[in-house]
């Protein structure tokens, strides 16, 4: 993935820092993407400001105030295909912004890649004296200290649109192949939908992650399934290749699930055409260009898209989502087990590929955690109001 300039030749400096830090940091292609967007719209700056950085900085010279906060503003802008995620190379010639603005979440973002970038930028085309690194340690605090605030209050707790248990046994039914209220019609495609589902539900993996899945990485004769990270897969032919986010790991399954997959590689993946060509478990059944290929991000949306028709009430289903749920019914589990808090936190930890010490763990925990709450107090107002005792 490369910037480019009008002529088609790469950037030599945001080309060094991909590589060397980017890349070199094992990063998946979306944050490489992303990085040279935001590098893309510092091009454009300095093309309306007249400014050139590189020839500034090698002249010993860093952004003066007025120039940060003139970045700061541009960083607001809306790229016209500022995602740009078919492509793998981004020219800084396309040069169109939208009127209108782009999120706090994004302008964060963006001044942040810059801030890092201009940083690594200065040490190379300046002397390395300390006073010159506490001068340029300097420029890249200031820039960040330009990013806008990000609230960290939302709206509405993610755990309270959870997903019940009768919800998703509900979903499943209507998933079930060969159900009348099945949204797809073509059966081999209700097998391979309803065993996303079962999969995602029983293991609280990520999309990436399933989508990911290769056939090799089931053991069918030990039950196991592995996630693996294979970033920039050269066998993937999807354009937006789906990453394992997180950690490696092995995860025990239910023998009824390893049969279930294992009799959709057999009967169903076996006789698409093209799926024989590379090891994806979940393939496209169409008729067409893709017949055969790993299942995209843009297919697996189309599927969600689909369970949101069967009606309302399954308009919070998507894969994050499940796997909130699959983190709720855990805790549960391990509750009526007496396992303790920390021993609790370094299951889930590695279940679901964080690092151990990894605080993300009570993120998904929140909701068992105020319902356990909400029991304590309701039991201490009881003792008060119902047996007129003191607290």
């Amino acid at each position: 993935m490369l910037l480019v300039d009008k002529n088609g030749m790469p950037l030599y400096f945001p080309a060094l820092y991909v590589t060397v830090v980017v890349r070199g940091g094992s990063r998946a292609a979306n944050t490489i993407r992303n990085t040279l967007s935001a590098i893309k719209v510092l091009y454009d700056w300095q093309v309306d400001y007249k400014v050139d950085i590189e020839s500034s900085f090698a002249c010993g010279e860093l952004l003066e105030a007025y120039q940060i906060h003139a970045i700061r503003d541009y960083m607001q802008r809306s790229l016209d295909g500022d995602v740009q995620a078919e492509k793998k190379v981004i020219s800084i010639t396309s040069h169109k912004y939208k009127p209108k603005v782009v999120s706090t979440k994004v302008q964060y973002a963006r001044l942040t890649v810059v801030a890092e970038y201009l940083g690594f930028l200065a040490v190379q085309l300046q002397q390395g004296s300390e006073e010159t690194k506490k001068h340029i340690q300097a420029m890249v605090s200031t820039l960040k200290a330009c990013r806008p605030k990000i609230s960290n209050k939302s709206q509405q707790d993610r755990d309270e649109m959870h997903l019940d248990d009768e919800l998703l046994n509900r979903l499943d039914k209507a998933l079930k192949p060969g159900c009348k209220d099945n949204p797809v019609k073509s059966y081999e495609v209700q097998i391979r939908n309803a065993l996303m589902i079962a999969i995602l539900r029983v293991t609280g993996m990520r999309r990436g992650e399933l989508l990911n899945l290769k056939v090799e990485d089931v053991d069918f004769s030990a039950n196991k399934l592995s996630v693996v990270r294979r970033p920039d897969a050269k066998g993937d032919l999807r354009s937006y290749q789906p990453v394992v986010k997180t950690r490696e790991r092995t995860i025990p399954v239910d023998p009824l699930l390893a049969d279930r997959i294992h009799d959709y590689v057999l009967k169903y993946r076996s006789k698409v055409p093209g799926a024989k060509k590379h090891g994806y478990l979940f393939v496209t059944h169409k008729a067409g260009p893709s017949c055969g290929r790993p299942l995209s991000l843009a297919g697996f949306a189309k599927f969600m898209r689909e369970i949101k028709s069967l009606g309302p009430e399954f308009g919070d289903v998507h894969a994050h989502a499940l796997r909130h749920a699959w983190n709720y019914v855990f805790s549960k589990q391990l509750d009526e087990k007496g396992v303790t808090p920390e021993r609790e936190q370094q299951v889930r930890s590695y279940l679901m590929g964080w690092n151990p010490t990894s605080d993300t763990a009570a993120t998904y925990n929140k909701r068992h955690i105020k319902e356990e709450a909400a029991k304590a107090v309701l039991g201490l107002q009881d003792r008060y109001l119902n047996k007129g005792e003191k607290v």
